[in-house]
């Protein structure tokens, strides 16, 4: 190009052309750095959520990622083994959940607070796959329930509800007379939409990579009888780069409905999935 115009024109459009593709890098980079992954498998000697043994007392294999960006958004899956004598027809659970974590304004500012929206799903998992005669009425096991968590220091208090049925419980799987046979006076009364729990947990940083940890809580079936359960658990654990190894006892207040429970597939099969118990875990993040 001779004329000197053309040639200054072409020289502004390369230069803008340029600090596009750089800008539009430098952002597309910057968004990237915003976001971070984290990923965890876990063995557990015995699943227990909510003072509840999920394995029906035997070992369980967990994995679980997330991702979150630093305005506070996250999102994540946890995988674990589930016990088809407890959760009828499945064996494994999935949890899908977003959510927002972020500090209170103002002076409310050493407090966090997360809400969170979680989908449990198991697949395969249907009441209609139980053992018992008459065969029981489709209804599935998933849940989705909602539920903000408090943080200051060492102490997280969280409250939720249900948004659906309680975990598939309704008058014809769970009904009174017949639902539990630890309590026959046991049962579901209604519908269980809207069923909540509150809990306390702690976690005391020890130094040296050494923490103990505890829980309390109350989860309240609503339209039942006899039901509602106190849970409870005091742990220990330890730091070691990448693992994490913790031993915890577990208890409640195991109603008469939970003890001796009869296993869902109706081989014979018995358990108590809430009476105290040791619970060692060993898992590793990357």
């Amino acid at each position: 190009m001779k004329n000197p115009a053309w040639n200054a024109a072409f020289f502004l459009l390369t230069l803008a052309t340029s600090s596009d593709v750089l800008a539009t890098a430098e952002r597309d980079t910057a968004s990237a750095s915003d976001i971070s992954f984290s990923n965890t498998v876990t063995l557990l000697s015995d699943y227990i959520y909510r003072g509840q043994s999920q394995t029906w007392g035997k070992p369980a294999l967990q994995y679980a990622v997330e991702m979150a960006h630093t305005s506070g958004m996250y999102g994540g899956l946890f995988v674990s083994t589930v016990s088809n004598q407890w959760v009828p027809g499945a064996h494994v659970e999935t949890d899908w959940y977003a959510g927002y974590r972020d500090n209170l304004p103002g002076a409310m500012s050493g407090i966090a607070y997360d809400l969170n929206l979680l989908y449990v799903y198991y697949p395969g998992g249907n009441f209609n796959k139980t053992g018992f005669v008459p065969r029981l009425q489709s209804s599935t096991p998933n849940a989705t329930e909602l539920s903000i968590a408090l943080t200051h220091h060492w102490l997280t208090v969280k409250t939720g509800a249900v948004l659906t049925d309680f975990y598939g419980w309704n008058t014809n799987n769970s009904p009174l007379n017949g639902g539990f046979a630890g309590d026959p006076s046991a049962g579901v009364t209604g519908n269980t939409r809207g069923s909540w729990f509150l809990e306390a947990n702690t976690n005391w940083d020890l130094g040296s990579d050494w923490s103990v940890n505890g829980q309390i809580g109350q989860e309240t079936i609503r339209h039942s009888q006899n039901l509602d359960w106190r849970y409870y658990k005091i742990g220990a654990s330890k730091k070691m780069g990448n693992w994490t190894a913790s031993l915890a006892y577990s208890a409640s207040s195991q109603p008469a409905a939970f003890r001796n429970f009869v296993g869902l597939t109706n081989n014979g099969s018995t358990y108590s999935p809430m009476r105290p118990r040791i619970v060692a875990t060993l898992s590793n993040s990357f």
